[in-house]
C-alpha cells in the first residue's frame, strides 16, 4: 500500500517519474515561475488546435470525396463523421442537426452555475476525496472519451503514414472496414454462408466450374452463392473496422491505469491526490468530446462565449465558488503543472524522503478554458475549409492542403496572447484569474479584424453549417403560392372605361387595345355580355383565362 509516508523508492514508477520531473526539468535553469504556466498554455494550445482539427468534415461546398477516389488524397475516412451523408430516419426528419441551438447556449452558464453548486455542497458535506461516486462517475466518462480520443489517433495516424509512404488508400492499407447487414430473407435455408468461388477455395476458374458441375451431376447438390441484396430487403447495417478491438483494450488500459493511481477508487493508492501525470492524460482524453459539441454559426458562438464570460468572471471575483471547488476536489477537470521546488534534489537525495516531504504546490488551467475556446476555434477552422472549397469547386479531402487557414490561425495568435495576459494578471494582482477574462475578447477582437481586413464580414456572420429541415407544409404552401402565380400570369386583363378596353397578353409583350361597337351602349344590361362575345372572337386561338375588371367612369 502507497501512502503519504512511503518513501520515494517504495512509489510506483509513475509517481517516481512525477516526483523526479519537476527537479530535473527546473534543475536546467529554466525560470521557475513562468515555466509551469508555459508549459500548460503550450499543452492547451496544442490540445485546442488538434481536437479542432478532428472536428472538420465535408463542407456543403465541396464535392464528395467518393469522386475523386483515384486521387492519392483519397482516404476511406473521409466521409467519416459528416453531416451530409444522412443514415438514420431520424437525421433525415430533423434535418442531421448536430450542432447547438441558441438556447441551448444561452442556458449553459446556468447548467455551469449548477453543476458548481452541486460540487461545491459535496466539498462542504462529503468526503469527496474518498467517495467513488463522483470519480467513478468520471470513470465511466473516460471510458467513452478514451474511445473516442483513440478513434481519433489511430485513424490520423493510419491515414497521414499511409500518406507518406505512398500506400493506396493511405488508411485503408492498415484499416480494413466491414459492413455487418441485416436484411429480410425468404429464399436461403437457414445457416451460416460463406463466400464460395474460384478464389476462396484457391481454384482455378476452370477446375471450380468442373467440381460445380460434377456436384450437380453426381449429387444434385448445388453451391450456394450469396446473391447480391436489393435495396428494399435491407432493413439496417453497421459498418466497422478492425481497430475495434486495439481501441477497446487500449482504453480498458487507460482506465485501469485512473483507477490505480486514484486515491478515492483504488484502495491500496493512499497518496492525497490522483498522480498528476495521469490526471493530465485524463483530463486530455476528455476533451476529445469537443468533437461532439459544435456550434453552426457564429451568432451562436457569441451567444455561448459571452454567456461563459460573464459566468467566469462572476464566480471569480463575486463569489470563491469556483477556486474552492477547483482546488478542493481531486477531479480530472483541470490540467496541472508543479511549482518549481524550493530546493533542486538529484536521484539520490529523493530516495530518502517520503511522497509528504516532496510534494510541491502546481499551477493549474480549467478544461472551460480549453474548450470552450476550441468551440469557437473549430468553427473558425471549419469556416476556412468552407471559404477554400467554395473558391475552388474540389472533392474533399482530409490529406488536401487549404494553405494557411486564416481565421483559424488568427484565433490561435489571440488565445495565446489570452493566456500570456491571464498569467502577467496573476502576477500583477497575486491571486487567480478567471482566464476566459482574457480569452474571450481576444479571440473575438482577432477573428473581427481578420474579417474586416478581409471584407468578409457578412460571409462570416450569415455562415451556417445547419442542414435545412425538410418541412412538408412549408413545401406545399410555396408550391401553391408559385401556382397561383403563374395562374396570375396567365390572365389577360379587361379594364372597362365606357367603351374602351384594353387587354394583353401574357404570352405576348405587345398591348391591343379594342373599340366595341356604339350599339353596344344602347342597352347597359348588355354591355358585359356583348363584350363577352365581341373578346371571345378576339382571342378564340388563345388558351387563356380572361378576366373582367369594370371601373366606373369619371
Amino acid at each position: 500500500m502507497v501512502n503519504e509516508n512511503s518513501t520515494f523508492t517504495e512509489l510506483p514508477i509513475l509517481d517516481k517519474v512525477a516526483v523526479a520531473f519537476p527537479h530535473y526539468l527546473y534543475a536546467t535553469g529554466v525560470d521557475k515561475q513562468w515555466t509551469g504556466f508555459a508549459i500548460l498554455g503550450a499543452w492547451a494550445t496544442f490540445l485546442l488546435i488538434f481536437f479542432s482539427y478532428a472536428t472538420v468534415q465535408q463542407p456543403k461546398a465541396s464535392l464528395d470525396p467518393n469522386d475523386d477516389k483515384e486521387s492519392p488524397l483519397w482516404d476511406p475516412s473521409d466521409r467519416d463523421g459528416s453531416a451530409l451523408f444522412l443514415r438514420e430516419t431520424g437525421e433525415v426528419k430533423s434535418g442531421n442537426q448536430q450542432t447547438i441551438s441558441w438556447q441551448y447556449a444561452a442556458l449553459m452558464p446556468v447548467f455551469g452555475a449548477g453543476a458548481l453548486f452541486a460540487l461545491d455542497y459535496a466539498i462542504r458535506n462529503w468526503n469527496v476525496l474518498k467517495s467513488t461516486l463522483i470519480n467513478g462517475y468520471f470513470l465511466l466518462v473516460l471510458f467513452a472519451s478514451s474511445l473516442l480520443l483513440f478513434h481519433i489517433v489511430s485513424i490520423s495516424a493510419a491515414r497521414n503514414i499511409g500518406y507518406w509512404l505512398g500506400l493506396k488508400g493511405n488508411s485503408a492499407f492498415f484499416i480494413k472496414r466491414t459492413r455487418l447487414t441485416y436484411s429480410t430473407e425468404n429464399e436461403l435455408p437457414l445457416g451460416f454462408y460463406d463466400r464460395i468461388d474460384a478464389k476462396s477455395l484457391e481454384f482455378s476458374k476452370e477446375k471450380f466450374e468442373k467440381m460445380e458441375d460434377f456436384m450437380w451431376e453426381q449429387n444434385n447438390a448445388k453451391i450456394v452463392r450469396l446473391p447480391k441484396l436489393k435495396t428494399k430487403d435491407q432493413e439496417s447495417a453497421f459498418v466497422y473496422d478492425n481497430r475495434w478491438f486495439w481501441i477497446l483494450l487500449s482504453s480498458l488500459l487507460f482506465l485501469a491505469v485512473y483507477f490505480n493511481y486514484n486515491p478515492a477508487l483504488s484502495s491500496s493508492y493512499q497518496l492525497p491526490q490522483t498522480n498528476w501525470l495521469v490526471s493530465n492524460a485524463v483530463a486530455s482524453a476528455l476533451l476529445s468530446n469537443i468533437t461532439y459539441v459544435k456550434v453552426g454559426n457564429v451568432k451562436v458562438a457569441g451567444i455561448l462565449l459571452l454567456g461563459m464570460f460573464a459566468y467566469d468572471i462572476y464566480f471569480v471575483f463575486r463569489s470563491h465558488l469556483m477556486m474552492s471547488v477547483a482546488t478542493g476536489i481531486d477531479i480530472p477537470g483541470k490540467l496541472v503543472f508543479p511549482k518549481g521546488p524550493e530546493t533542486l534534489l538529484s536521484y539520490a537525495e529523493l530516495s530518502g524522503l517520503t511522497q509528504k516531504e516532496l510534494r510541491l504546490d502546481s499551477s493549474l488551467l480549467g478544461l472551460g478554458d480549453i474548450m470552450l475556446p476550441a468551440i469557437f476555434a473549430s468553427l473558425c477552422l471549419r469556416f476556412d475549409y468552407h471559404r477554400f472549397y467554395s473558391k475552388n469547386k474540389l472533392a474533399f479531402h482530409r490529406l488536401r492542403s487549404i494553405g494557411v487557414p486564416s481565421y483559424f490561425v488568427a484565433l490561435i495568435v489571440g488565445y495565446i496572447a489570452a493566456l500570456v495576459a491571464t498569467v502577467v494578471a496573476v502576477f500583477v494582482f497575486e491571486q487567480g484569474q478567471p482566464a476566459l477574462l482574457y480569452i474571450v475578447p481576444s479571440m473575438l477582437i482577432a477573428v473581427t479584424l481578420t474579417a474586416l481586413v478581409k471584407g468578409e464580414v457578412s460571409q462570416l456572420w450569415n455562415y451556417r453549417e445547419e442542414l435545412a429541415k425538410y418541412e412538408p407544409e412549408k413545401e406545399k404552401s410555396a408550391k401553391n403560392e408559385k401556382k397561383e402565380k403563374e395562374d396570375e400570369a396567365d390572365k389577360i386583363e379587361v379594364v372597362t372605361t365606357e367603351t374602351l378596353y384594353e387587354f394583353g397578353d401574357a404570352t405576348d409583350d405587345s398591348d391591343d387595345t379594342f373599340l366595341i361597337e356604339d350599339s353596344t351602349d344602347a342597352d347597359d344590361d348588355s354591355d358585359i355580355s356583348d363584350l363577352e362575345t365581341e373578346l371571345g372572337h378576339l382571342i378564340q386561338d388563345q388558351m387563356v383565362e380572361v378576366e373582367f375588371v369594370e371601373e366606373e367612369s369619371d
